[in-house]
C-alpha cells in the first residue's frame, strides 16, 4: 500500500518533476542520501531495503553568515533508539541505562553550511569512540576530521529530549547539569556548539569551497509544495477519491480496521515525512493552513501514525 523510504534517503513520491521547485524538493531527497552514505554508513551497520543507513533527524535553527546560511540539526533519540527501522534501534522500551549510553555517545548535532541554498559542508559532531568533528565538503565527498575542545557530557538538544520525551521522570536541568539516571551530566549548550563549527569552517577556510549542485529547500518551500500538491488532483490528494466512502472499513493488516478516510490522512502523514516536514506538529500547521481551519483530534491521530509510519513497523 505504501512506499519504502527513511528519512535518510527519502524516495520523493513522484520523480516527474518538472519545475525548479519540484527539483528543489527533489534534492532534499539526495541530501539526505549523502548524509546517510557518507556519514552514517561508516557508523552504523543497519540499513533500509535500498541499502541506506537509517537516522532519523529534526533540523532545529538557521543562522546568516556573512553570504551563507548555517543549517542546525539534531539526530533524536525519539524515532531512532525505539524505532526498529533506524540503524540504531535498541529497544522498544529501553532501559534507563540503554537511553543514557545512546544520549552520551551517539551522534547528536550536524550543520549544513548552504550558499545560495546550494550545500557546501557538512560538519558533525561525534563522541564516539572519541569527540572530535568530522566534515564533508559536498562538491567532492572528501571526509576529514578534526579535534574538538568542547567540555561537558552531554550536548544541550539531548538533555532537553531527555526532559520532554520523559525517559526519567526525576531527570531534571539545574545550572548546566542533567540529572538522569541517578547521575550528573555537564551540558554542552547549542551556542557552545554552533560557535565552534564556525570556527572549525573559518579556521579551516571550508566556506571558500565551491558549492555543490545539490539544492536545499526553504520550509517554507516545503510547505508551499505540500499544499498545492494536496488541492485536488494533487499527488498528495489522497481525500477525492475516498468521496462518498470516508467511512468503509478497511483492513490494513491482519486483524487491524480503520476507514478509507483514515488511510487518506495516514498517506498524508507519510508523505509529510518523506518530503522533509520537520515535525509532526509541523504537518499539524500545514494541514490546518490547507484546509483553513485547526485538525480535530482524530485526523491528527492518523496523520501522526503516518509521519512515524505505524502500520509498518
Amino acid at each position: 500500500m505504501f512506499e519504502n523510504s527513511t528519512v535518510c534517503a527519502k524516495q520523493c513520491v513522484s520523480t516527474n518533476y518538472t519545475s525548479d521547485n519540484h527539483n528543489n524538493i527533489r534534492m532534499k531527497k539526495l541530501t539526505f542520501i549523502i548524509l546517510a552514505i557518507l556519514c552514517l554508513g561508516q557508523l552504523f551497520g543497519q540499513k533500509d531495503k535500498n541499502g541506506n543507513p537509517v537516522f532519523n533527524s529534526v533540523s532545529t535553527n538557521e543562522k546568516s553568515f556573512d553570504d551563507f546560511l548555517l543549517i542546525s540539526n539534531y539526530y533524536t533519540l525519539k524515532n531512532n533508539i525505539e524505532n526498529r527501522q533506524s540503524s540504531v534501534f535498541i529497544s522498544e522500551k529501553p532501559t534507563l541505562d540503554q537511553v543514557e549510553k545512546a544520549a552520551v555517545n551517539l551522534a547528536s548535532d550536524f550543520f549544513i553550511l548552504t550558499k545560495e541554498s546550494k550545500m557546501v559542508v557538512m560538519v558533525m559532531l561525534q563522541s564516539d569512540p572519541e569527540r572530535e568533528f568530522m566534515t564533508i565538503e559536498t562538491k567532492t565527498n572528501r571526509q576529514s576530521n578534526f579535534p574538538c575542545k568542547l567540555s561537558g557530557d552531554i550536548t544541550e538538544n539531548r538533555a532537553n529530549e531527555i526532559i520532554k520525551e520523559k525517559y526519567d521522570t526525576s531527570a531534571t536541568i539545574e545550572n548546566g547539569k542533567l540529572k538522569f539516571n541517578g547521575k550528573e551530566f555537564k551540558i554542552i549548550s547549542n551556542q557552545e556548539i554552533e560557535d565552534a563549527a564556525w570556527t572549525l569552517i573559518k579556521e579551516q577556510k571550508l566556506d571558500k569551497k565551491k558549492p555543490s549542485k545539490i539544492l536545499l529547500p526553504s520550509k517554507k518551500e516545503i510547505k508551499n509544495y505540500i499544499i498545492s500538491e494536496t488541492k485536488e488532483g494533487g499527488k498528495f490528494d489522497f481525500f477525492t477519491e475516498v468521496k462518498g466512502k470516508e467511512y468503509d472499513g478497511v483492513q490494513i493488516k491482519p486483524g487491524l480496521f480503520t476507514t478509507k478516510q483514515s488511510i487518506a490522512f495516514y498517506k498524508w502523514g507519510r508523505v509529510c515525512f518523506d518530503i522533509g516536514v520537520n515535525t509532526v506538529e509541523d504537518a499539524y500547521e500545514i494541514f490546518t493552513e490547507f484546509k483553513g481551519k485547526q485538525v480535530n483530534d482524530r485526523d491528527k491521530e492518523y496523520i501522526r501514525m503516518g509521519f512515524f509510519k505505524e502500520w509498518e513497523k
